[in-house]
């Protein structure tokens, strides 16, 4: 089934990004889905990038996110997928950042969940502040 990530900042209005992404029917929980993203996340982030000239439509498609990327290699990805999962979950309990379904925040890790074709994922990171004011 397909939906959509919504990636947002705290405090800002502007989404990171909307991208539509095909996940398994048998996602049931928020452990589920969490470690389904950071499987497709990692797997995205291990393959090598073709690097090639953006087309109009591309410059433009990600101006729309704030930023214009190449395809730069800016270091070796070498993790596990435990290694991953483990951070994915070590961040959710420090809470930094929190999951939105379809407006509903889910609170606890082994939430039960309901997703739907087309169903809005809302991923707000959670970022502390440093420097002069703590």
């Amino acid at each position: 089934m397909e939906v959509h990530i919504v990636k947002k900042k705290l405090g800002s209005r502007k989404e990171l990004g909307r991208h539509p992404i095909e996940i398994d029917d048998t996602v049931n929980t928020l452990e589920a889905l969490l470690y389904t993203l950071t499987r497709q996340g990692l797997t995205e982030a291990q393959t090598p990038k073709e690097n090639h000239a953006l087309s109009d439509s591309e410059i433009a498609e990600q101006a729309e996110e704030g930023r214009i990327r190449f395809a730069e290699n800016y270091g070796e990805n070498h993790d596990t997928l435990e290694k991953a999962i483990q951070r994915t979950r070590q961040a959710y309990d420090d809470s930094l950042f929190r999951v939105f379904i379809n407006g509903e925040e889910i609170t606890t890790w082994d939430a039960p969940i309901k997703l739907c074709q087309g169903a809005e994922i809302v991923i707000i990171r959670l970022t502390m502040l440093t420097g002069l004011y703590f």
